[in-house]
């Protein structure tokens, strides 16, 4: 009695250790994650800045390649704003003014809303896709995936985007004075080096 005990508790000890338990994560396909996933800046060159999107879990590959994709530009967005208000701000200095056309939190928001519109096209340099099941409640298996790109995005682009968003600014009603201090400086802007944005 005691030996058949015992090969029952093993056998219920050996059903137990094979099932898995909720939430459960385990990786199905895919290497590990290249060095650029977690530092795209060391893939910055002196014409173009590296940024690293990531995708939420999806259902299906391509839906975490255009997720991926997407949280790249929500990046690049974020970084335009920062370096489009510097760049303004060193345009005012050259032009020697300071007035409400060439605000530079106007400006900004400009050029980021062109970004975010797909004036420049983000496009993707490198991917990697991992495929994930995880255990459910009930133990019900799903499977996702998870995508991360690489995206590169020129220097030129970015100058592009802030001389349209002042150049939007110059269509604008203004006074003879007001428009050439933004001919002025969309002419600066197209003499600025941004090697550094």
């Amino acid at each position: 009695m005691r030996f058949f005990n015992l090969v029952v508790l093993i056998l219920f000890l050996a059903g137990c250790a094979g099932q898995r338990p909720v939430g459960w994560e385990e990786k199905l396909k895919g290497n590990e994650p290249p060095e650029w996933t977690v530092r795209p800046p060391k893939f910055d060159t002196r014409e173009a800045k590296a940024f690293c999107g990531t995708s939420h879990n999806a259902s299906s590959e391509s839906v975490a390649r255009d997720d991926a994709l997407e949280n790249a530009r929500k990046q690049i967005i974020d970084a335009m704003g920062a370096w489009g208000e510097h760049v303004i701000d060193e345009v005012i200095s050259s032009v020697g003014t300071a007035w409400p056309a060439l605000d530079p939190a106007v400006i900004r928001d400009d050029a980021t809303k062109l970004v975010s519109e797909g004036m420049v096209k983000t496009r993707a340099k490198e991917y990697h896709i991992e495929k994930w099941s995880r255990v459910k409640p009930g133990g019900e298996v799903e499977y996702f995936y998870k995508a991360y790109v690489m995206v590169y995005w020129n220097n030129e682009d970015a100058e592009n985007t802030v001389t349209e968003a002042i150049r939007r600014r110059s269509v604008a009603d203004r006074s003879d004075e007001e428009q050439r201090n933004l001919e002025r400086a969309i002419s600066q802007m197209e003499r600025l080096q941004s090697e550094d944005w």
